[in-house]
């Protein structure tokens, strides 16, 4: 697997784009384990962007949020669309590309309706309750025993 992470890493920075499949949680319900991404090296993404970058040997995708200059030195602030703690900044150097499209040509009834209630989801304690009446839907639609 390093040796894919590697050479994925040399085509990037060399300019061509890059088809990874996904997994973790992170980015969910934008993306989930099992979605095929593609990645544009890009060097200077703005925020709102999903960035692709390197973090202890993994990579990582995550919404940027800010930029931030601190001692003269550029930043990066990330956060996962799932998470409630930003991660520790990186610098531009880290960052390997920018998410440009999600495959989704697997996609579930009830990932379609997550997708739909995304903005929702924002809102903390509504993810509870959407989940509480999706979970009760899909009982109504279980077969038998």
């Amino acid at each position: 697997m390093t040796k894919l992470k590697n050479i994925s890493e040399h085509l990037l920075s060399d300019g061509f784009n890059v088809r990874l499949n996904t997994r973790g949680f992170s980015m969910f319900p934008l993306i989930r384990t099992g979605d095929r991404i593609i990645i544009k090296p890009v060097r200077s993404p703005a925020p709102g962007d999903v960035i692709v970058f390197k973090k202890n040997d993994e990579l990582v995708c995550h919404r940027l949020k800010r930029i931030f200059v601190k001692n003269g030195i550029s930043f990066l602030q990330t956060k996962g669309d799932n998470q409630f703690k930003p991660d520790e900044p990186i610098t531009p150097s880290d960052i390997l590309g920018k998410i440009v499209e999600i495959d989704r040509s697997n996609v579930t009834f009830g990932r379609k309706m997550l997708l739909a209630c995304y903005p929702l989801l924002k809102f903390g304690y509504l993810n509870a309750i959407l989940v509480a009446i999706l979970i009760q839907i899909r009982k109504l639609f279980a077969e038998p025993e």
